[in-house]
C-alpha cells in the first residue's frame, strides 16, 4: 500500500491557501466567534456546578454542527471551489437528517473509541485515528447510514493511520507559533492545518477510489 508524503501533503495545503490567507483568517475568527457566544451561556453558573456541567452537555451538538462547518468551508478551499463563509453553518442548514446522522455517527464512533479504550490507551487511540474521516464522509455522502460512515472511514485509514498522525507532529512548531502570540496565531494555524487535514483526505480518497471495501469495523 503507497504511503501518503506528509510533507507535500502540507506543502500542497500552502499552496492552495496562497492569496487566500486573509479569507481564511476571517473564517476562523467567525468560528471562534460563534463558539465564544454558543459557551456565554456557561459563564453565569459555579465552576463545575451542575448547571455548568448540564449547559456542557447542551451545547455539545452545536459544537459538532460547526466543527463540520470548518471542515466544510476548508473542502472547498482544497477543492478550488467558491467557499462563502455561510459554508460554516452547514451543519445546521442541511436539514434535521443530516444534523441527526452527524450527532448520532458522533455519538457511536466515541462509544467505540471508550471501549477499545477501555482494552488499552493505544488502541484507543488507533480507533480514534480510524474515525478520523467522519466529517468529509458525511459531507461527501450524507446518504450514508451511521455505521456506513464509520465503517468507510476505517476502511479509507486502514494503513495510513501512521501518516495522519505524522502529520499532526509536523504541525506542532506551528502550534507553539499559534501560543506564544497569545491565541493570535492561530487565525493562521488553524487555516493551515485543516486545510492539509483536508488535503490528507482528498488525496487518500483518491488513493481509495478503485480499492474494494472491506466489510469490518475493526
Amino acid at each position: 500500500m503507497d504511503a501518503l508524503d506528509t510533507a507535500k501533503i502540507k506543502q500542497t495545503a500552502w499552496d492552495k491557501l496562497d492569496g487566500k490567507w486573509s479569507q481564511a483568517a476571517v473564517a476562523v475568527l467567525v468560528f471562534m466567534l460563534i463558539s465564544i457566544v454558543i459557551d456565554i451561556p456557561s459563564a453565569f453558573f459555579e465552576k463545575d456546578s451542575t448547571g455548568q456541567n448540564l449547559w456542557k452537555i447542551i451545547e455539545t451538538p452545536f459544537a459538532l454542527g460547526l466543527d463540520i462547518g470548518l471542515y466544510a468551508y476548508f473542502l472547498n478551499f482544497t477543492r478550488n471551489k467558491e467557499t462563502p463563509l455561510k459554508r460554516l453553518v452547514v451543519g445546521f442548514t442541511s436539514g434535521w437528517g443530516f444534523y441527526f446522522n452527524l450527532i448520532c455517527t458522533q455519538i457511536l464512533a466515541l462509544l467505540l473509541i471508550c471501549l477499545w479504550g477501555l482494552l488499552l490507551i493505544v488502541p484507543g487511540i488507533m480507533k480514534a485515528f480510524s474515525y478520523s474521516l467522519i466529517y468529509f464522509i458525511i459531507l461527501d455522502h450524507p446518504e450514508y447510514s451511521h455505521f456506513e460512515v464509520l465503517q468507510k472511514s476505517s476502511n479509507m485509514m486502514y494503513g495510513h493511520r501512521m501518516e495522519l498522525f505524522v502529520l499532526c507532529l509536523r504541525f506542532i512548531p506551528w502550534l507553539l507559533l499559534g501560543i506564544v502570540t497569545c491565541g493570535i496565531g492561530f487565525l493562521w494555524v488553524c487555516p493551515y492545518m485543516t486545510t492539509a487535514f483536508c488535503e490528507f483526505y482528498q488525496q487518500l480518497k483518491a488513493k481509495n477510489e478503485d480499492v474494494p471495501e472491506v466489510a469490518t469495523l475493526a
